[in-house]
């Protein structure tokens, strides 16, 4: 009887001992098809598409912060019923359906950074009119050239929302569409600078 006990003692520590690592691997939909944050081919997209358009815009080249990325990882992994800022400094965007391969969120990693590109006509330079509704913010922190350094991270919400669970959120420091004045008209540059050639494309892209 008292092996019993003892038996039944230790299964019930084991039980009340386990919950928090329980719940927090519950809490997210574990997806290993997502790139990690330390996943080269992911990084690469990532620092490729920025480069492209910081060069044209005239901003420096980017640094990866692993620091800035486990923010943004610890962000996506929230799963918002909707995809929202929790800081400034940020860019975000979501599609759905999530995609099903790994190349697949590679491509989606890529596209949704260039996509934030597209914005580019909405700015009006010289005579920002800056509002938290503004449709070019995505852009506009894309090339901000005091930008020195980036984290982004990928998720897969499936489980906990159907608007967009598939996510891609990237933290940048230092923190663009900085509204004190002037700031805007220092910080984004119409695209004056030299594109990238094609011998430097190939070598960054590697095609």
């Amino acid at each position: 009887m008292k092996l019993l006990a003892l038996l039944v003692l230790a299964v019930a520590s084991a039980v009340f001992a386990a919950p928090a690592h329980v719940i927090s691997v519950a809490a997210r939909h574990v997806d290993q098809n997502v790139p990690s944050t330390s996943d080269d081919n992911f990084i690469r997209t990532v620092m490729n598409a920025h480069w492209f358009w910081r060069r044209m815009h005239c901003a420096q080249e980017l640094v990866w912060d692993p620091n800035l990325a486990q923010l943004a990882l610890e962000s996506v992994n929230s799963c918002s019923r909707t995809i929202q800022h929790d800081r400034a400094g940020s860019n975000l965007s979501g599609v759905s359906p999530a995609p099903s391969k790994y190349d697949d969120w590679i491509t989606m990693a890529r596209d949704c950074i260039h996509g934030w590109h597209e914005e580019e006509p909405k700015y009006p330079y010289g005579n920002p009119q800056i509002s938290e509704h503004a449709g070019y913010l995505h852009f506009t922190q894309m090339v901000w050239r005091d930008t020195t350094r980036i984290g982004c991270a990928m998720g897969n919400c499936g489980d906990k929302t159907s608007s967009s669970p598939a996510r891609i959120y990237c933290f940048y420091e230092a923190m663009g569409n900085n509204i004190a004045a002037g700031e805007f008209e220092k910080n984004v540059w119409p695209p004056v600078c030299y594109a990238p050639s094609r011998l430097e494309a190939e070598a960054r892209f590697g095609y």
